[in-house]
């Protein structure tokens, strides 16, 4: 039986561990030239003028102005909803794109970009990783990133292989969007746990409430994201970051 404690909590019997993505997981730095790079090359396959790149970085979910994250834009909300967003702003000029057509560019975004370069795991995460594995807990990571460039970024960081799943939210997964809970519900049933012994790992609200929603043992807040102790309403407990949670 294996044991998680966060402080003077303790959540026994664990079988699975399902971990959010950035923010839990890896910091968000490596977004910056993501975002840089699909507004640039937003505005050179559709001949929009220099003054729509900072439109676009806006839209991406860079400052305009400082080419940092905008940490109350949409750097949380899913990539899918990027790409349609983007849709729509195109068609303001009267450019039709398919949302095929915009993911196959945000593709080839992830593809030009070298993620070992600007990837990076938060303190502590690759010793709790191992030691959950040591413990035979299966893991899954569940993201509202794509699956491709998420798996990328976990590799790139050396994380990759603890994973025994890895859940992107792409134009075609057969899941909702957290907080619906979709993604952990179908990854205890492809990993064959019983979703009561599992444990919610997230930077964000949503990712606790979808451990709410599908009967997780516990879910456990961390603000190495951008929430605040007052945003994460639905954990169980609260810690700073993935580095305080230990194993028994």
């Amino acid at each position: 039986m294996v044991t998680i404690i966060c402080g003077n909590k303790k959540f026994d019997d664990v079988e699975i561990c399902c971990f959010d993505k950035d923010g839990t997981v890896l910091t968000l730095n490596m977004y910056k030239p993501v975002m840089k790079k699909r507004a640039e090359l937003l505005l050179e396959k559709y001949g929009l003028k220099q003054a729509n790149y900072k439109e676009l970085l806006a839209l991406m979910g860079l400052n305009p102005e400082t080419h940092e994250i905008d940490h109350k834009g949409p750097i949380h909300i899913e990539r899918v909803e990027i790409i349609r967003r983007t849709r729509e702003y195109l068609r303001t000029f009267s450019i039709n794109s398919s949302i095929e057509d915009i993911a196959e560019l945000f593709d080839e975004v992830d593809h030009l970009i070298d993620f070992t370069e600007y990837v990076e795991a938060f303190e502590g995460a690759s010793t709790l990783l191992d030691s959950l594995r040591s413990k035979n807990i299966k893991l899954m990571l569940s993201t509202h990133d794509s699956s491709e460039p998420a798996a990328q970024q976990l590799a790139s960081a050396g994380l990759f292989d603890y994973f025994d799943l890895v859940l992107g939210l792409d134009i075609d997964s057969p899941y909702q969007a957290k907080p619906a809970p979709d993604m952990l519900q179908y990854g205890c049933k492809v990993l064959d746990v019983d979703i009561s012994k599992s444990i919610v790992v997230g930077d964000d609200d949503r990712d606790l409430l979808m451990g709410r929603n599908a009967g997780a043992l516990a879910c456990i807040g961390v603000l190495s994201g951008i929430a605040e102790t007052k945003d994460l309403e639905h954990a169980d407990v609260i810690v700073d970051s993935i580095a305080d949670i230990k194993i028994k």
